[in-house]
């Protein structure tokens, strides 16, 4: 398999149509509860979310793109998000990319997985799959998910909270060493589960605090972002 940087940059880019502008990362959550009220309580939000989710989403990715079947690594997700909310959260960010993944990366694992889940894919799992058929590493899908777990907090948190972009834009900055041990650290997992054939040692990391914002997100009358 020839690794395309560019295929990369593409579905790690902002502008890649896969729904996740509409979303916040939980940071709407955190700005209505005061927990992120600045830029230093957003880099502790980004970071924390990174250490959690972002590993577990990195690991699952990962795993899908080194070849794990699709499915049961869909299960596993499912096992790993608690919240309602969130589940529903990840499986339609999931059927969003998948329609823009078949668009740029036309590819039979695509077809069969939207087949197999015609109302959505959790999202790694569909990042993985995409990153196969877009022909780049299991490490590279770990990155494009740890950098999401990052970069969309921080993103959301400028119209949130009128933050200056520069300012966000260097927290994911000073944030760049960790993204790329934590997807190391999927990667890594993520290949001995596929040797060992046990899925159940992918990370299984816990963050209550995103479940419950999550959930008491969706209740709220006035939302910015949907989720």
């Amino acid at each position: 398999m020839t690794t395309s940087r560019a295929a990369l940059l593409l579905l790690a880019d902002g502008r890649f149509p896969a729904g996740g502008h509409a979303h916040s990362g939980g940071a709407e959550a955190a700005v209505a509860d005061g927990r992120i009220t600045d830029i230093a309580t957003l880099a502790d939000f980004c970071r924390g979310r990174l250490h959690s989710t972002g590993l577990v989403a990195a690991a699952l990715a990962a795993a899908a793109t080194a070849g794990v079947d699709p499915l049961a690594l869909d299960d596993e997700a499912d096992a790993r998000t608690p919240s309602a909310t969130l589940r529903a959260v990840s499986r339609r960010l999931g059927r969003q990319l998948m329609r823009a993944a078949r668009a740029a990366w036309p590819a039979p694992e695509l077809d069969r997985l939207a087949a197999a889940r015609p109302r959505g894919a959790h999202q790694p799992v569909v990042l993985g799959v995409t990153a196969r058929a877009a022909g780049l590493s299991p490490i590279d899908a770990a990155h494009a998910a740890a950098y999401e777990a990052a970069g969309s907090p921080a993103t959301a948190a400028v119209r949130l909270l009128a933050l200056n972009p520069f300012d966000t834009t260097a927290v994911l900055a000073r944030l760049a060493p960790e993204i790329d041990q934590v997807a190391a650290a999927a990667a890594r997992s993520a290949a001995r589960a596929a040797a060992a054939a046990d899925l159940g040692a992918l990370p299984a990391v816990c963050a209550p605090l995103l479940d419950l914002g999550a959930q008491a997100h969706a209740v709220r009358p006035v939302r910015l972002f949907a989720s």
